[in-house]
This record gives C-alpha cells, structure tokens and sequence, in this order.
C-alpha cells in the first residue's frame, strides 16, 4: 500500500490522520510506504509516479485539493485509489459519504478491500472528483486565499455577493445553447463546496449524470438574503436557480475555473462524465 499524505493539510489534521492511520496498518503488520507532498502539484507527480513502477494501492490522505492531485496523477487500469480525509472541509467526503471521516475506518475501509467505482469530471486534460465552477465560488476562492486572517468560506461569500456583478455566460448541454446572467455555474458530481455550502444536494457521484446549476441574480430580493437558502440547500427550485441533467457540458465564459477548489485561468470549461472511472474502495457499514 501506498500513502501519498499532505501532513500540513487541515491545520495539521493531516499528520494526525496520517498517524492513526499507519498504527492501524503496524498492528495488523500490514506493509506501507508513505510519500509527503512537499508542493504543489506533488501530490498529482508522485501517483503517476507508483502507478508506473506498479503500485496497486494508491491512499490519497488530505483534503479535497489532494483528492484532486492525485486524481489526476491515478493510472486506474493500474491501481485502486483509497481516500482518507484530512481537511478542513472535507466537501466531497461528506457530501458523497465516499470514504468515513474517522481515519481509522477510512483505513479498515481500504483493508477490508470492498471495491467501488465512482464517476469523476473531465475538463479537457483535467479531471475533477467533485465541482467545477465559475463565478462567484472562484471568487470566495481568491478573497479566502489572500485574507490576512483566513476569512472563513461563508464569511468570504457574505463579503462578496455584496459587490459581485452577474456576468453573461452560455451553457450547452443536451444539444441546446442557453444565455443566462449569472452569479455562478456548478457542474456537479458531488454535493458541497466551502465547508459544507449545499450547492447540489440532489448530486449522486456514481449515477454516470452532471448535475448543472446555474445561480442568477434574484429579480426581487437583495442577493444576500437568499445565501441562507443557498448555504443549506434550499435554493433548489427557485426562480433564480436552473438545474440541468446531462452527461456533458459546455459553458462560455472568460472567467476563470475552480476544479476541486483549485483554480484554472486557461482551462476551457467543457466538461463530461466519466461513468465508473475512479476505481476505489466501499465504505462498510
């Protein structure tokens, strides 16, 4: 088994799981190899890496950006890839219940070998296991980045629906082109962003669908009065909000992406399932 682990992820909360996860595997005599990103991109590197020399187990332990390197870094004709979350947020763990929160479990999990298949999001020559958006998330991205005192995701949302201007973007999906003024577009396989910010709560990521939403600007309510609605999920069904179903899409904007909360300036957003495509493990109940 292979570990690729981000220690610094979650405040530290990665070298915590990361220990409780190899005691495991020492009281069991279980072999293992760890392998801690030191950039990034490294975590992406060090997966293609071992699929090449024949890894057959790949344990991708930190947060959703990790998820997300070495995503992209798995040869899953090679190897199965195991998830242990370790970060602040957590979104695509606990939106989609793919791997257990408690490293431990996260671990037996990956022991007990029950295998699973996932579907993940193709972006031209990325991929994406949980949200691709444009707008308004990219934006809570850049002011949570650049704060001084590490704003919280809600609290940066909050600050930024307050001056955020809708923009014009064309959406394509199942052979039609529609126009919207919008605040943000999500393509969906999981089900939250930010910490827990509901964005998609009818997502399934293994159905072989995208789940589209398209945020515009409330006709007759100030914006940040529905960011408790959007927050909880409850923005689903309301005028302001279109949901589409499709298996590919493609949406016209030159603003820049967020794949997994990482973000992309030149990535053009057009992007398809990938049913099945992550070969991973099945949490047991």
């Amino acid at each position: 088994m292979e570990i690729i682990a981000n220690k610094s992820s979650g405040k530290g909360n990665g070298a915590k799981c990361l220990a409780a996860a190899t005691a495991y595997l020492d009281q069991r005599g279980i072999p293992y190899n760890i392998h801690t990103t030191e950039r990034t991109g490294h975590g992406k590197a060090i997966a293609q890496s071992l699929c090449a020399n024949g890894a057959d187990v790949i344990v991708a332990l930190g947060g959703d950006g990790t998820f997300h390197e070495v995503l992209n870094g798995m040869d899953f004709e090679k190897a199965r890839m195991g998830l242990i979350p370790a970060g602040r947020g957590n979104d695509f763990a606990i939106g989609t219940k793919a791997a257990a929160l408690d490293p431990v479990k996260a671990i037996a999990d990956i022991v007990n070998g029950a295998p699973k298949t996932l579907d993940y999001i193709q972006v031209g020559d990325k991929r994406c296991l949980n949200v691709v958006g444009t707008g308004l998330d990219v934006e809570v991205l850049l002011k949570t980045a650049r704060s001084k005192n590490k704003l919280s995701y809600v609290a940066s949302l909050f600050r930024c629906l307050l001056r955020f201007k809708p923009y014009p973007v064309e959406v394509t999906t199942n052979g039609e082109t529609q126009k919207f003024d919008c605040i943000m577009v999500g393509v969906c396989n999981g089900t939250q962003i930010g910490g827990g910010i509901k964005l998609s709560p009818i997502s399934v990521a293994d159905d072989g669908k995208l789940d589209i939403l398209i945020m515009e600007k409330p006709k007759r309510t100030p914006t940040v009065l529905v960011m408790p609605k959007f927050v909880k999920g409850k923005h689903m069904g309301k005028p302001y909000t279109h949901h589409i179903v499709c298996e590919s899409v493609k949406v016209t904007t030159p603003a820049p992406l967020q794949l997994d909360g990482e973000i992309y300036y030149d990535l053009p957003f057009d992007a398809h399932v990938v049913k099945g495509g992550v070969k991973t493990f099945a949490p047991i109940e």
